[in-house]
């Protein structure tokens, strides 16, 4: 596999109109970077692969290709609150259990590879994995929703719907589409990410959204 490097790929930076008129976008790395970086720390891993856009006005979304094989003996994965949701789309066959600070572990789960995660973050999360591991991650700030919502004068989505293991096609398709961009040049890639960004969190929003009037 290529790139087996911590990468900190450039980010498009693009107001959804002021892109479709001018063809360009702006990149803020020092802004953005340190949250695929996190993810990855996280993880335990150095030789993720990062990209971060933003595709609307000041949320960005991250994507992190990781892989690792854990042992027995390897801590957790800790990930701290934030005010954003995660998606994992597992690109092999993956087990892990859920781990609180305050009770018992679940039991070991298998998720099947193309299946995907998606998870709040609100009050954090822990898993510990067992064997390999490979996966997209996708950050989504909680932000990011409000800017859909208003960019297309729709209602706010409040929520997303917390699932584990379930298949979604669209999910898998992107993230099929988005491997090739890792390896692409900077230009290149940042012309085509917002774009698939775009349709990744439109999908999200409209499939696992909720409304506050759905609570």
């Amino acid at each position: 596999m290529a790139n087996r490097t911590l990468q900190p790929f450039s980010i498009p930076v693009t107001n959804g109109t002021e892109a479709a008129e001018t063809g360009t976008s702006e990149t803020h790395v020092s802004e953005a970077l340190p949250v695929g970086e996190r993810i990855a720390e996280y993880f335990g891993t150095d030789n993720a692969r990062l990209m971060v856009t933003r595709p609307l006005r000041r949320a960005e979304l991250s994507i992190t290709h990781l892989w690792r094989n854990y042992e027995d003996v390897d801590q957790p994965v800790i990930l701290p609150a934030d005010d954003a949701f995660l998606v994992v789309l597992y690109l092999t066959d993956v087990e892990h259990r859920d781990v609180w600070p305050d009770r018992p572990a679940a039991p070991i789960k298998s998720y099947p590879k193309g299946s995907i995660c998606l998870i709040s973050l609100r009050q954090g999360a822990g898993i510990a994995i067992r064997g390999g591991f490979e996966a997209l991650v996708f950050h989504i700030p909680r932000q990011h929703l409000a800017e859909l919502a208003d960019e297309a004068g729709e209602p706010r989505v409040e929520d997303l719907v917390i699932c584990r293991g379930i298949e979604d096609r669209t999910v898998h398709n992107i993230g099929a589409a988005l491997m090739p961009l890792f390896d692409m040049a900077d230009d290149v890639r940042d012309r085509l990410l917002v774009h698939v960004a775009l349709a990744f969190n439109a999908h999200i929003a409209k499939r696992y959204g909720r409304s506050r009037h759905q609570h």
